[in-house]
């Protein structure tokens, strides 16, 4: 059996100008292996992943989940 390629995607958080919003965030990176990481772990790379990409500090997580890598064919 093998693991799929998957996108990780999550709602979260944030506060903007004082003010808490949430938003959701779907990885343009592709994954695989993810049954056997602590989600500590997952979370972790989510909430960098967002600050760099678009600069908001994640205070929590509304959900986090995986979605399939769709083949291009």
């Amino acid at each position: 059996m093998y693991d799929v390629k998957v996108h990780l995607k999550c709602g979260y958080i944030y506060t903007e100008n004082g003010i808490e919003k949430s938003a959701t965030y779907i990885s343009p990176k592709s994954s695989q292996n993810l049954n056997y990481v602590n989600p500590d772990v997952i979370a972790s790379r989510l909430a960098n992943e967002i600050l760099v990409e678009t600069g908001r500090v994640v205070k929590s997580f509304l959900y986090v989940g995986k979605d399939p890598v769709k083949s291009k064919s």
